[in-house]
């Protein structure tokens, strides 16, 4: 009995030059490609990954790309983001997407928009755009208007890392604060190496109000849209004639108390929302503008962040920062009360007319004085400016009047007419600054402070001729008189 003929394993068989491998359908050569594609992706992503100190796993990675999830870095390499894939939204996230004051992203607007606030928050505090703390931001799918946003900081060997999750719709304030909060964090934390610094809740409410207003057209771009060519087109107009960005506040706190500085600096949360209201954001703000307008105010905001690491308490880095301005917390109060005076007209009654205003910031500049020429002689009344004070007076006799012209002149500004109240503004300022650089010009060689103390004089006097020369053209046009002389020309004290 012959065996049957023993059946060859083909599969194992080695093929042949001219044998060509079967044909693969066209599903099966476009699930390789992705597939590839796919693997490259994760690969060059865990290799900036790594590069940028943070360890990943390939594989947790390209599991991760595999279900959907994307990624996305801003062009500093400061912010990378992390989206989830999109899932079926709730009815009330698809009425939302129509509120204007809710915003959807994605990973390439969260990381432009990241960027421009930053560049803006830097233009604001004039500090440099540099960075030492990582930023990672986690979009997952809304499911509620008040889905939660956490912001939370790690300390490393290298430094900080901030790592702050957000939904994908969210309410324009809500992301500008917690950008802004994230960003101060990491500006305060560059030099810091016990603990975590403790950012003031006016700081980060009052400076995202200021870009809220000013500047929301500019750091939160729409999506872009498909033309009819097929490309993606984002058109935005921008108006380069900013109005008042204090109007809104100015309302608010004309028709309700404002707060005092101890009330801002330990806010009562809002018990539906678990945040300050809009009182406290409005005063917040006026505050934060009100600092920056100091001479030194933008310098010493940024002294306040480096300072915050240092101390426990932030108060304490507060007064170290505008230890020139405030020597205690009593002072704070003083000022803070002075300046919601000048800014809502409070508890001064009406304004002045044009008329009576221009007379009395007329006779407060150009006051007289008595003068006694001999010692039986009657005293005789002359007119003394704020160059003569700064011209002939002797420079230990120059503070105390100057500074006594000032507080005048800030008691004066809340009766007067618009533009007079920004005629002293700017007499303030001439006056804050000639007397700052009377007393604290630095360390300079004694042959050379008194050239030093002459172009500081000559510096004041230029700018309150020019005052006066502004002052003069307010004057109503039916009193109007001659204009108004001043001379700037240095003489030898007497």
């Amino acid at each position: 009995m012959t065996n049957p003929p023993r059946q060859q394993n083909l599969s194992n068989r080695p093929k042949t030059l001219f044998e060509k491998p079967a044909p693969r359908t066209f599903r099966a050569q476009l699930c390789a490609g992705k597939a590839a594609r796919r693997s490259a992706r994760a690969r060059a992503w865990a290799l900036l990954l790594c590069a940028l100190g943070i360890p990943v796993s390939f594989n947790a990675l390209q599991a991760q790309l595999a279900s959907g999830v994307s990624l996305a870095r801003s062009v500093s390499g400061q912010f990378i983001v992390q989206a989830a894939p999109e899932s079926i939204g709730s009815p009330l996230v698809s009425l939302l997407e129509n509120d204007t004051n809710f915003v959807r992203f994605n990973c390439t607007l969260l990381t432009v928009s990241c960027e421009r606030i930053k560049q803006i928050l830097c233009r604001e505090l004039a500090a440099k755009a540099g960075w030492s703390g990582k930023i990672f931001l986690k979009l997952y799918p809304a499911g509620t208007a008040e889905d939660p946003v956490a912001i939370d900081s790690e300390q490393f060997r290298d430094g900080w890392q901030y790592r702050v999750t957000l939904p994908n719709l969210i309410q324009r304030e809500r992301y500008v604060r917690a950008m802004v909060n994230v960003l101060l964090l990491e500006m305060a934390n560059r030099n810091a190496r016990a603990h975590c610094a403790e950012i003031p809740p006016w700081l980060a409410e009052g400076l995202s109000r200021q870009l809220m207003v000013s500047d929301q057209r500019e750091i939160i771009l729409p999506p872009p849209q498909r033309s009819g060519s097929g490309m993606r087109i984002t058109t935005l107009l921008v108006n380069g004639r900013r109005g008042n960005s204090l109007e809104q506040a100015h309302a608010k706190l004309s028709s309700n108390k404002p707060l005092s500085f101890e009330e801002l600096s330990w806010p009562v949360p809002d018990p539906r929302t678990g945040e300050p209201d809009e009182l406290y954001r409005s005063c917040a703000q006026v505050f934060v503008h009100q600092l920056l307008a100091l001479p030194d105010g933008p310098a010493c905001l940024c002294s306040l962040l480096e300072d915050l690491p240092r101390y426990y308490n932030w108060q304490f880095a507060f007064l170290h920062a505008f230890r020139e301005t405030f020597a205690r917390p009593l002072d704070i109060e003083k000022w803070w009360t002075l300046q919601l005076v000048h800014f809502t007209g409070r508890e001064t009654g009406e304004n002045w007319p044009p008329e009576e205003s221009w007379q009395k910031l007329d006779e407060l500049v150009r006051s007289t004085v008595e003068v006694r020429i001999g010692t039986n002689e009657l005293p005789l009344h002359a007119e003394v400016t704020l160059q003569t004070i700064i011209r002939d007076w002797d420079p230990t006799r120059q503070t105390p009047a100057l500074e006594s012209k000032l507080r005048e002149l800030q008691m004066l500004r809340p009766r007067l007419t618009h533009e007079l109240g920004a005629l002293v503004d700017d007499y303030c300022r001439a006056i804050e600054s000639y007397v700052q650089n009377l007393n604290h010009h630095g360390f300079v060689l004694p042959f050379r402070k008194h050239a030093v103390l002459r172009r500081n004089a000559e510096e004041a006097l230029q700018r309150l001729d020019e005052l006066d020369a502004r002052r003069a053209s307010l004057r109503p046009a039916d009193k109007a008189g001659p204009p108004v002389q001043a001379s700037s020309a240095l003489r030898s004290s007497p």
